[in-house]
């Protein structure tokens, strides 16, 4: 029987512990808020009574994303399609998310403290909670980001008896992490940077790195053939990088607030900072991380100043990896007690009292809101009032699918809720109801409700205003 000292077998213990709170605040409420526009997209794309190729199609004409729609595709032809049903998929992915990580830093790092202070960082960190509670494919990303570091890095470095399987698994995970989201093509880059790094600074010629970089480059030539033919725009709506940006990085929006965020900025600047040197010197995985995080920052913004704007927040969802990992590892690698102690206090006590503040602990006290169009509520004052015909502001175009896709979730969440609406395509008819209600979704559009051209004998009669969604009645004139 093998002897785990007491103290260790605590703090294994207290990891197992961690992952099982980090799911339940993943799963708890999972539904609480009704899918926004983009979640939409993917419940329509994962339709599984769309064949295989109908699928193929809509995803090139939609956004590409093709491991995670067909992955939630598959998941619905298991558990039923179903509007409360979807997000489940990324709540498991996110938990198992966790569980690899703890397996990165068990793999990569000596000290069991470690282990425990980045299951801590991850299970309770508010950015990758609230992806585990979207239907889009940042989690998915994120999990496969993972797989693919854990597949290549075991004692700090590189692995050297990497097997075929190894190399069948590599290529499989990159490109399904490409296909997922095209931003981990920047994985991909510094992965590859860093080997040429390692070809300069430690004169290594090991066969296994040549195969991993000639791979790595093969998967991104083969990925971008597919990409660059298939994209068709670039997001209108977001921003050119300000000011403000260099001083944030984005860590408000990863830990909860400008000041949490900016805590753990510091910590990480401090640990790169009195590491640097011994990083490059080992060129280690903590050397890797280090390259990752420099590419991620600088590779879209670069981008963004010469074309257009590509960089926001979730979209390099997978830099927690890095960041977490250099700050749980550099933390106690650092020979100062003192200073060791008061960063992983607090960071510890700032990462879970911020908590407080937000929905995941809120929950259990007091009375939250709805953050996105409450659509659930909408459909109930529908299906109470007399009038149960509907519809939603359509498109007259009908871009990008846009009408089909929330007639789709809007019927689909109606026969969960089993109620007897009627939806009307007032574009395609002729006849119309003389009254009825028109849903205005506006999470991704600043235009104001205007009544169609169809309606222009009819008078809006009620208003209801759901949180980003605007619930108009409309009544025929007498004549």
């Amino acid at each position: 029987m093998i002897h785990i000292p007491k103290l260790r077998k605590v703090k294994l213990i207290s990891i197992f512990l961690l992952i099982f709170f980090g799911a339940f605040l993943r799963f708890y409420n999972l539904n609480f808020d009704d899918l926004w526009s983009d979640e939409m997209i993917s419940f329509w794309l994962s339709n599984p009574t769309y064949s295989f190729s109908e699928t193929l199609k809509l995803i090139f004409e939609s956004n590409l994303m093709i491991s995670f729609e067909v992955i939630l595709k598959n998941f619905h032809k298991l558990f039923g399609y179903n509007v409360h049903v979807s997000r489940y998929l990324n709540a498991f992915i996110s938990v198992f998310s966790v569980i690899l990580f703890v397996e990165l830093l068990r793999k990569n790092s000596v000290n069991i403290n470690t282990v425990l202070f980045g299951t801590f960082l991850l299970a309770l960190n508010i950015f990758h909670i609230r992806y585990a509670m979207e239907l889009r494919s940042y989690t998915l990303t994120f999990f496969l980001a993972l797989i693919l570091i854990n597949l290549l890095f075991k004692d700090q470095y590189l692995k050297k008896d990497i097997t075929h399987l190894d190399y069948f698994l590599i290529i499989l995970s990159s490109l399904l992490m490409l296909f997922c989201h095209p931003f981990s093509i920047i994985i991909i880059l510094s992965l590859n940077f860093y080997i040429l790094c390692l070809w300069v600074l430690k004169k290594n010629n090991n066969s296994n790195l040549k195969k991993i970089f000639f791979l790595n480059t093969f998967v991104v030539i083969f990925f971008l053939f597919f990409y660059l033919r298939g994209i068709s725009h670039t997001p209108y709506w977001i921003k050119q990088l300000d000011l403000s940006f260099f001083t944030n990085y984005f860590f408000s929006s990863f830990f909860g607030s400008r000041l949490i965020g900016g805590v753990y900025l510091i910590a990480l600047i401090y640990l790169l900072t009195k590491s640097l040197k011994e990083m490059i010197n080992k060129a280690n995985i903590n050397f890797f991380f280090l390259i990752l995080i420099f590419f991620t920052y600088s590779l879209p913004a670069f981008y963004g100043f010469i074309f257009d704007p590509i960089l926001i927040n979730r979209y390099i969802i997978f830099v927690l990896i890095p960041i977490l990992f250099l700050i749980s590892n550099l933390a106690f690698e650092n020979k100062n007690n003192l200073t060791k102690n008061i960063l992983v206090s607090l960071i510890l006590i700032l990462t879970f009292f911020n908590h407080f503040t937000e929905n995941t602990f809120k929950q259990f006290y007091t009375e939250i809101y709805p953050s996105k169009p409450q659509v659930k509520k909408s459909l109930e004052i529908i299906n109470n009032s007399k009038t149960l015909s509907y519809s939603v502001l359509l498109d007259d175009n009908n871009e990008r699918n846009i009408n089909t896709i929330y007639e789709n979730y809007l019927t689909n969440y109606s026969k969960k809720l089993k109620f007897d609406l009627n939806f009307v395509n007032y574009l395609n008819k002729k006849t119309l109801p003389d009254d009825l209600w028109i849903i205005h979704i506006r999470d991704i559009t600043e235009i104001d409700f205007k009544k169609p051209d169809n309606f222009l004998e009819y008078t809006i009669k009620e208003k209801k205003y759901l949180n980003r969604l605007e619930l108009y009645k409309l009544k025929k004139n007498d004549t």
